[in-house]
C-alpha cells in the first residue's frame, strides 16, 4: 500500500490523498483533516474501502492516456527549468528531437522495441553539418529519454521505464586532433577580417578554456591587475582561474569592451550561441581538414604537456575533474617522445651502414634530435 499525502499550500488549505489501486489512480482532498496524521488516516481508510469494494464512486470518465509530447513539454521541461539544471538548454533540443520521433505515441506504447528503433534511427542519421553522429550524442539523447520516462514512473503514469532494457552504445570518442603550429599560423591568415572570431580562437588555444566557457566569459571576471581569467559554470560545476599568456592579455587589451560579455556576438550584441559554420569555412579557407573548436583545447594540453608541466597543474587550468582526462596527453608526449627515438635510432643506424635517402645523401636526422644526439 503506497499513499501519498500532499500538505496544504499557500492557496488550498486541504490535505490531498494519492493513491493508485488495482492500476487505477485515485485523488483527492481530505477537507476535513485538521492535521497529518488524521489525513493520514482517512486516506488509509479511503484506500481499504475501495480495496475491498465497498466504495462505489459515481462513474467517471476515464482519463486519456497521456502523449510523451504532452508530458515532455508540460512537466518534465518545466522541472528541469525550475531545477535550473545546467544542461537545460541542450536537454531542450534533445527533448524536441524526442518529441518529433514519438510523435502521437502515448508515455504506455513506447517500448523497449521502439527505443532501440530510436537509437538506431539516431546513429544511422548525419548531423545538420552532414556528419556521422557519434555514439556519445546519442547517449546523451538515450540519457534525456530516460530522464523523461524515469519522471513518469515516478508519477505512477507508467509501471517502469524501458530504456533500462537498452544498452547504451559503446563510446570511442577520444580524438587525438590538435593543431600544429603551421596550420595555427594558415587559420590565423585565414581570419583576418574577423577580429571576433580570430579572438576566440586564440582564447582557445591559449587557454584551453571550453567553448560555453569562453562564450559565457564577462568583463568581471577578466582580472588585469592579477593575470588571471574566472571561470565560472564550467562542466564539474567548479569555479577555477586560467591565467593569462601574453598572447591573451595582450588580444584582451585589444578586446572593444561593448558589451558585459568579453566575445559578444557580432549579430546581436549578447552571447555567443554557434560558431560552427564560420570556425569551419576558416579552417576551409586554410586548408586544414578534420579540426573541430574543441580540438583547440587539446591543442593546449598538448602543448602544455610538451612544454613539460606537470599533469596536476594541466588539469586545474583545464578543469578536469578526473586526472584520467589529463593524462592522456601525458601519454600522447611520451608516446611522441619514443617515436622521436625511434627515428634517431634509425637515423643513426643509416650513417652507420651507408644507408642513402631518396636523394642520395645519407640519412640526415632532424636539428632538434641531432642535438639530443650530441647531448
Amino acid at each position: 500500500m503506497k499513499i501519498k499525502i500532499r500538505k496544504p499550500g499557500e492557496i488550498g488549505k486541504s490535505y490531498y490523498y494519492d493513491f493508485t489501486v488495482r492500476g487505477v489512480r485515485y485523488r483527492g482532498a481530505i477537507r476535513d483533516a485538521r492535521n497529518f496524521a488524521q489525513a493520514k488516516q482517512a486516506a488509509e481508510k479511503l484506500w481499504d474501502d475501495i480495496f475491498n469494494g465497498r466504495y462505489n464512486p459515481e462513474p467517471k470518465e476515464p482519463e486519456p492516456e497521456p502523449l510523451f509530447s504532452d508530458f515532455v513539454k508540460g512537466t518534465y521541461l518545466p522541472l528541469q527549468q525550475t531545477n535550473k539544471k545546467r544542461s537545460y538548454a541542450r536537454d531542450e533540443q534533445i527533448a524536441g528531437v524526442l518529441c518529433e520521433f514519438f510523435a502521437g505515441k502515448t508515455l504506455k506504447e513506447i517500448k523497449k522495441s521502439d527505443v532501440e528503433k530510436f537509437k538506431k534511427a539516431r546513429l544511422d542519421s548525419e548531423t545538420r553539418y552532414e556528419r556521422k553522429r557519434s555514439p556519445a550524442t546519442v547517449n546523451r539523447e538515450l540519457a534525456v529519454l530516460s530522464g523523461v520516462l524515469t519522471l513518469a514512473v515516478d508519477d505512477e503514469l507508467i509501471p517502469s521505464n524501458p530504456c533500462r532494457k537498452v544498452k547504451q552504445l559503446r563510446m570511442d570518442n577520444q580524438r587525438s586532433r590538435y593543431l600544429t603550429h603551421d596550420e595555427e599560423k594558415r587559420l590565423m591568415a585565414a581570419l583576418e577580417g574577423q577580429d571576433w572570431l580570430k579572438s576566440v580562437v586564440v582564447m582557445a588555444i591559449h587557454t584551453g578554456m571550453r567553448r560555453g566557457e569562453i562564450f559565457k566569459l564577462r568583463w568581471f571576471d577578466v582580472d588585469f591587475s592579477r593575470g588571471l581569467i574566472h571561470v565560472r559554470d564550467t562542466k564539474t560545476a567548479k569555479d577555477r582561474d586560467v591565467p593569462m599568456s601574453g598572447a591573451v592579455r595582450e588580444m584582451l587589451e585589444r578586446q572593444p569592451k561593448t558589451s558585459g560579455h568579453v566575445f559578444p556576438s557580432p549579430k546581436t550584441g549578447g552571447q555567443l550561441v554557434d560558431i560552427k559554420r564560420p570556425f569551419g569555412l576558416a579552417c576551409d579557407a586554410a586548408k586544414i581538414k578534420d579540426l573541430r573548436f574543441h580540438d583547440l583545447r587539446h591543442t593546449a594540453a598538448t602543448r602544455m604537456a610538451d612544454a613539460g608541466i606537470n599533469v596536476v597543474v594541466i588539469a586545474e587550468i583545464l578543469g578536469h575533474g578526473d586526472i584520467r582526462t589529463t593524462k592522456r596527453y601525458a601519454h600522447a608526449m611520451e608516446e611522441a617522445k619514443r617515436e622521436a627515438m625511434e627515428k634517431l635510432s634509425k637515423s643513426g643506424a643509416a650513417r652507420q651502414t651507408g644507408v642513402k635517402n631518396e636523394e642520395g645523401q645519407p640519412g640526415q636526422v632532424a636539428p632538434q634530435l641531432e642535438k639530443l644526439s650530441k647531448a
